[in-house]
Protein backbone atom coordinates (compact mmCIF):
# COMPACT_ATOMS: atom_id res chain seq x y z
CA UNK A 1 0.00 0.00 0.00
CA UNK A 2 1.75 2.81 -0.89
CA UNK A 3 1.00 6.30 0.88
CA UNK A 4 2.36 8.49 3.37
CA UNK A 5 1.42 6.46 6.35
CA UNK A 6 3.03 2.94 5.77
CA UNK A 7 5.96 3.18 7.40
CA UNK A 8 3.82 3.79 10.36
CA UNK A 9 1.89 0.74 9.40
CA UNK A 10 4.63 -1.79 8.92
CA UNK A 11 5.87 -0.60 12.50
CA UNK A 12 2.15 -1.03 14.08
CA UNK A 13 2.12 -4.37 12.94
CA UNK A 14 4.88 -5.72 15.36
CA UNK A 15 2.27 -4.93 18.18
CA UNK A 16 -0.92 -5.27 16.41
CA UNK A 17 -0.58 -8.39 14.37
CA UNK A 18 0.50 -10.36 17.45
CA UNK A 19 -0.08 -14.38 14.69
CA UNK A 20 2.64 -12.82 12.20
CA UNK A 21 4.89 -11.57 15.32
CA UNK A 22 6.85 -14.86 15.00
CA UNK A 23 6.91 -15.02 11.29
CA UNK A 24 8.88 -11.60 10.48
CA UNK A 25 12.59 -12.24 10.62
CA UNK A 26 13.70 -8.80 11.97
CA UNK A 27 16.02 -7.17 9.64
CA UNK A 28 18.53 -5.18 12.42
CA UNK A 29 20.71 -4.06 10.25
CA UNK A 30 20.90 -4.59 6.23
CA UNK A 31 20.56 -2.62 3.01
CA UNK A 32 17.54 -0.03 2.03
CA UNK A 33 17.35 0.44 -1.42
CA UNK A 34 16.24 3.68 -2.71
CA UNK A 35 14.86 5.47 -5.21
CA UNK A 36 14.75 8.79 -5.68
CA UNK A 37 12.69 10.83 -8.74
CA UNK A 38 12.50 14.30 -10.25
CA UNK A 39 10.54 15.12 -13.10
CA UNK A 40 9.48 18.43 -15.43
CA UNK A 41 6.44 19.11 -18.15
CA UNK A 42 4.67 15.92 -17.74
CA UNK A 43 2.90 13.33 -15.38
CA UNK A 44 3.93 9.86 -14.86
CA UNK A 45 4.49 6.54 -13.57
CA UNK A 46 7.53 4.33 -11.74
CA UNK A 47 7.53 1.03 -11.89
CA UNK A 48 9.49 -1.18 -10.06
CA UNK A 49 8.93 -4.92 -11.32
CA UNK A 50 5.97 -3.82 -12.85
CA UNK A 51 4.09 -2.51 -9.67
CA UNK A 52 3.24 1.66 -9.58
CA UNK A 53 6.34 2.88 -7.03
CA UNK A 54 5.18 6.48 -7.86
CA UNK A 55 2.37 7.92 -9.51
CA UNK A 56 2.09 11.61 -10.38
CA UNK A 57 -1.15 13.51 -12.15
CA UNK A 58 -1.14 16.40 -10.22
CA UNK A 59 -0.61 19.90 -10.63
CA UNK A 60 3.60 20.98 -9.83
CA UNK A 61 6.96 19.88 -10.11
CA UNK A 62 8.59 17.07 -7.81
CA UNK A 63 12.42 17.16 -7.28
CA UNK A 64 14.60 14.78 -5.32
CA UNK A 65 11.95 13.63 -3.29
CA UNK A 66 13.10 9.06 -2.50
CA UNK A 67 11.17 6.35 -1.61
CA UNK A 68 12.57 3.17 -0.29
CA UNK A 69 11.49 0.01 -2.39
CA UNK A 70 13.12 -3.08 -0.97
CA UNK A 71 9.62 -4.53 -0.48
CA UNK A 72 9.48 -3.97 -4.47
CA UNK A 73 12.49 -6.64 -4.80
CA UNK A 74 11.56 -10.54 -4.17
CA UNK A 75 14.64 -11.78 -5.28
CA UNK A 76 18.33 -10.84 -6.12
CA UNK A 77 19.09 -10.38 -9.59
CA UNK A 78 17.60 -8.53 -12.35
CA UNK A 79 15.15 -5.69 -11.51
CA UNK A 80 13.24 -3.96 -14.03
CA UNK A 81 11.85 -0.37 -14.09
CA UNK A 82 9.02 1.24 -15.88
CA UNK A 83 8.82 4.90 -16.46
CA UNK A 84 5.26 6.31 -18.39
CA UNK A 85 5.08 9.79 -19.26
CA UNK A 86 1.22 11.51 -19.99
CA UNK A 87 0.46 14.72 -20.61
CA UNK A 88 1.09 17.29 -17.46
CA UNK A 89 -2.19 19.05 -15.60
CA UNK A 90 -2.03 22.40 -16.47
CA UNK A 91 -5.40 23.68 -14.15
CA UNK A 92 -7.78 21.29 -11.44
CA UNK A 93 -9.74 19.75 -14.60
CA UNK A 94 -7.73 19.63 -17.36
CA UNK A 95 -3.99 18.42 -18.85
CA UNK A 96 -1.97 19.09 -21.78
CA UNK A 97 -2.71 17.51 -25.17
CA UNK A 98 0.86 16.34 -25.47
CA UNK A 99 3.79 15.60 -23.96
CA UNK A 100 6.56 18.41 -24.69
CA UNK A 101 10.04 18.38 -26.22
CA UNK A 102 11.31 19.38 -22.71
CA UNK A 103 9.45 16.39 -20.71
CA UNK A 104 11.35 14.22 -18.53
CA UNK A 105 11.65 11.94 -15.54
CA UNK A 106 14.99 11.60 -13.70
CA UNK A 107 15.47 8.65 -11.30
CA UNK A 108 18.32 7.69 -9.46
CA UNK A 109 18.76 3.77 -7.56
CA UNK A 110 21.28 3.88 -4.56
CA UNK A 111 21.47 1.53 -1.68
CA UNK A 112 22.48 3.00 1.92
CA UNK A 113 23.25 0.44 4.62
CA UNK A 114 20.53 1.00 7.81
CA UNK A 115 19.59 1.59 9.80
CA UNK A 116 22.24 4.52 10.59
CA UNK A 117 21.99 7.37 12.39
CA UNK A 118 23.20 11.08 11.92
CA UNK A 119 26.81 9.82 14.38
CA UNK A 120 26.98 6.52 12.58
CA UNK A 121 27.49 7.92 9.22
CA UNK A 122 29.92 10.93 10.48
CA UNK A 123 31.79 8.02 12.28
CA UNK A 124 31.89 6.00 8.75
CA UNK A 125 33.64 9.30 6.71
CA UNK A 126 36.08 9.54 9.37
CA UNK A 127 37.19 6.55 8.60
CA UNK A 128 36.84 6.20 5.05
CA UNK A 129 34.26 3.90 4.93
CA UNK A 130 31.60 3.59 2.38
CA UNK A 131 27.73 3.26 3.65
CA UNK A 132 26.01 4.54 0.26
CA UNK A 133 26.21 3.51 -3.21
CA UNK A 134 25.01 4.72 -6.37
CA UNK A 135 23.30 1.94 -8.50
CA UNK A 136 21.58 3.33 -11.29
CA UNK A 137 21.41 7.03 -12.87
CA UNK A 138 18.53 7.24 -15.18
CA UNK A 139 16.69 10.37 -17.93
CA UNK A 140 14.37 9.22 -20.60
CA UNK A 141 15.57 10.72 -23.94
CA UNK A 142 14.51 14.02 -25.30
CA UNK A 143 11.29 13.66 -26.78
CA UNK A 144 11.54 14.17 -30.53
CA UNK A 145 8.14 15.33 -31.38
CA UNK A 146 5.06 16.12 -29.28
CA UNK A 147 3.01 13.26 -28.50
CA UNK A 148 0.27 11.84 -25.83
CA UNK A 149 2.66 9.05 -24.69
CA UNK A 150 5.25 7.71 -24.13
CA UNK A 151 7.25 4.49 -22.09
CA UNK A 152 10.85 3.84 -21.04
CA UNK A 153 12.54 0.75 -20.19
CA UNK A 154 15.75 0.27 -17.95
CA UNK A 155 17.15 -1.94 -15.47
CA UNK A 156 19.31 -2.33 -11.84
CA UNK A 157 20.88 -5.16 -10.62
CA UNK A 158 20.73 -6.35 -6.52
CA UNK A 159 23.16 -8.44 -5.14
CA UNK A 160 22.23 -11.59 -3.90
CA UNK A 161 24.77 -10.52 -0.61
CA UNK A 162 22.57 -7.22 -0.25
CA UNK A 163 19.32 -9.64 0.37
CA UNK A 164 18.25 -10.75 3.84
CA UNK A 165 15.12 -10.89 3.11
CA UNK A 166 12.41 -13.35 1.64
CA UNK A 167 8.90 -11.91 0.80
CA UNK A 168 6.81 -13.88 -1.69
CA UNK A 169 5.05 -10.89 -3.01
CA UNK A 170 2.58 -11.48 -6.10
CA UNK A 171 5.39 -14.11 -7.72
CA UNK A 172 3.42 -17.16 -6.73
CA UNK A 173 -0.46 -15.38 -7.03
CA UNK A 174 -3.30 -15.71 -9.53
CA UNK A 175 -3.45 -14.15 -13.03
CA UNK A 176 -6.37 -12.15 -12.65
CA UNK A 177 -7.22 -10.40 -16.45
CA UNK A 178 -9.38 -13.61 -17.13
CA UNK A 179 -11.28 -13.51 -13.71
CA UNK A 180 -14.96 -12.89 -14.95
CA UNK A 181 -15.99 -12.03 -11.56
CA UNK A 182 -12.96 -9.73 -10.57
CA UNK A 183 -14.40 -6.45 -11.11
CA UNK A 184 -17.07 -7.32 -9.15
CA UNK A 185 -15.15 -8.65 -6.32
CA UNK A 186 -12.29 -5.84 -6.69
CA UNK A 187 -15.83 -2.79 -6.32
CA UNK A 188 -16.74 -4.99 -2.76
CA UNK A 189 -13.32 -5.06 -1.50
CA UNK A 190 -12.91 -0.93 -2.32
CA UNK A 191 -16.50 -0.60 -0.78
CA UNK A 192 -15.48 -2.64 2.29
CA UNK A 193 -12.54 -0.89 3.10
CA UNK A 194 -14.41 2.47 2.50
CA UNK A 195 -16.80 1.77 5.55
CA UNK A 196 -13.78 0.35 7.84
CA UNK A 197 -12.03 3.53 7.47
CA UNK A 198 -15.88 5.52 8.10
CA UNK A 199 -16.66 3.87 10.76
CA UNK A 200 -12.95 3.75 12.62
CA UNK A 201 -12.53 0.00 12.96
CA UNK A 202 -9.16 -0.10 13.41
CA UNK A 203 -8.80 -4.11 14.12
CA UNK A 204 -10.11 -4.70 11.18
CA UNK A 205 -8.58 -1.38 9.02
CA UNK A 206 -4.86 -3.31 10.12
CA UNK A 207 -6.10 -6.68 9.44
CA UNK A 208 -6.86 -5.55 6.00
CA UNK A 209 -3.55 -4.65 5.44
CA UNK A 210 -1.55 -7.05 7.28
CA UNK A 211 0.00 -9.12 4.59
CA UNK A 212 1.40 -5.79 3.28
CA UNK A 213 2.48 -4.52 6.73
CA UNK A 214 3.97 -8.35 6.85
CA UNK A 215 6.11 -7.78 3.88
CA UNK A 216 7.75 -4.75 4.69
CA UNK A 217 8.34 -5.47 7.69
CA UNK A 218 10.11 -8.25 6.57
CA UNK A 219 12.17 -6.68 4.01
CA UNK A 220 13.51 -3.35 5.46
CA UNK A 221 16.11 -2.60 8.30
CA UNK A 222 14.47 -1.05 11.40
CA UNK A 223 15.38 0.68 14.90
CA UNK A 224 13.22 -0.69 17.92
CA UNK A 225 13.84 2.24 19.36
CA UNK A 226 11.31 3.88 16.96
CA UNK A 227 8.56 1.65 18.08
CA UNK A 228 6.49 3.38 21.21
CA UNK A 229 5.57 6.97 19.23
CA UNK A 230 5.25 5.75 15.83
CA UNK A 231 2.86 2.40 17.07
CA UNK A 232 0.97 5.49 19.28
CA UNK A 233 -0.09 7.71 16.36
CA UNK A 234 -0.85 4.70 13.91
CA UNK A 235 -3.67 4.09 17.05
CA UNK A 236 -4.74 7.26 16.72
CA UNK A 237 -4.83 7.59 13.19
CA UNK A 238 -6.50 3.96 12.58
CA UNK A 239 -9.16 5.04 15.15
CA UNK A 240 -9.98 8.19 13.04
CA UNK A 241 -13.20 8.15 11.77
CA UNK A 242 -13.13 9.59 8.28
CA UNK A 243 -15.47 10.90 5.59
CA UNK A 244 -14.88 10.56 1.43
CA UNK A 245 -14.62 13.55 -0.84
CA UNK A 246 -14.57 13.87 -4.60
CA UNK A 247 -16.44 10.72 -5.42
CA UNK A 248 -15.49 9.51 -8.46
CA UNK A 249 -17.86 8.35 -11.19
CA UNK A 250 -15.26 6.49 -13.49
CA UNK A 251 -12.89 4.14 -12.11
CA UNK A 252 -11.17 1.70 -14.52
CA UNK A 253 -9.19 -1.70 -13.38
CA UNK A 254 -5.66 -1.50 -13.83
CA UNK A 255 -3.24 -4.53 -13.78
CA UNK A 256 -0.20 -4.94 -12.83
CA UNK A 257 2.81 -7.57 -11.49
CA UNK A 258 2.28 -9.37 -15.34
CA UNK A 259 -1.42 -9.17 -14.41
CA UNK A 260 -1.56 -10.62 -10.75
CA UNK A 261 -2.00 -7.62 -9.38
CA UNK A 262 -5.00 -5.53 -9.62
CA UNK A 263 -6.39 -1.55 -8.63
CA UNK A 264 -9.47 0.97 -9.28
CA UNK A 265 -7.86 3.85 -10.76
CA UNK A 266 -10.26 7.27 -11.16
CA UNK A 267 -10.26 8.16 -14.47
CA UNK A 268 -12.43 11.65 -14.01
CA UNK A 269 -10.41 15.05 -15.06
CA UNK A 270 -10.47 16.11 -11.25
CA UNK A 271 -9.12 13.11 -9.58
CA UNK A 272 -7.80 10.86 -13.13
CA UNK A 273 -5.02 8.87 -12.25
CA UNK A 274 -5.45 8.11 -8.28
CA UNK A 275 -7.75 6.12 -6.19
CA UNK A 276 -11.40 6.33 -6.58
CA UNK A 277 -10.98 6.56 -2.63
CA UNK A 278 -9.94 10.34 -1.03
CA UNK A 279 -11.00 11.05 2.48
CA UNK A 280 -10.41 13.69 4.97
CA UNK A 281 -11.00 13.95 8.98
CA UNK A 282 -12.31 16.52 11.31
CA UNK A 283 -8.75 16.67 12.62
CA UNK A 284 -7.43 17.39 9.36
CA UNK A 285 -8.92 18.98 6.01
CA UNK A 286 -5.95 17.60 3.98
CA UNK A 287 -7.15 15.37 1.36
CA UNK A 288 -5.33 11.50 1.35
CA UNK A 289 -6.24 9.21 -1.45
CA UNK A 290 -6.02 5.75 -0.52
CA UNK A 291 -3.80 3.70 -3.36
CA UNK A 292 -3.24 -0.03 -2.43
CA UNK A 293 -3.00 -2.98 -4.44
CA UNK A 294 -4.95 -6.30 -4.95
CA UNK A 295 -4.02 -10.14 -5.60
CA UNK A 296 -5.71 -13.06 -4.79
CA UNK A 297 -2.72 -15.71 -3.24
CA UNK A 298 -2.22 -19.46 -4.80
CA UNK A 299 -5.04 -21.59 -3.50
CA UNK A 300 -7.38 -18.49 -2.97
CA UNK A 301 -10.17 -16.99 -3.91
CA UNK A 302 -9.92 -13.88 -1.75
CA UNK A 303 -8.56 -10.50 -2.54
CA UNK A 304 -6.19 -9.16 -0.38
CA UNK A 305 -3.93 -6.02 -0.12
CA UNK A 306 -0.20 -6.80 -1.19
CA UNK A 307 0.95 -3.20 -2.18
Amino acid sequence: MKNAFLFLFVLLSFYGCGQNKSKIQYQQEGMIFELEYEHSECSYEILVNDIPVITHFGLGERSGLTVDINQYILRSGKQSITIRLYPSKKGENTFEKSLLNSSFVKIKISKNKAPMSLLDQLNFKDKGINFNWNILTYQTPKLEKEVPYAEFKTSFEVDPKDINWKITGWEESQNLKNDPNIRKEVNAFYEDFKKTLETGDQSKYVSMLQNSIYEEAASTPWDKNALSQITKNMTAYANEKRSFIYPCKNAELKFYGDGKVVTLVCMDTLTFGYSPLISKSEKSMLPKSHTFYLHKPKGSDKLEIIR
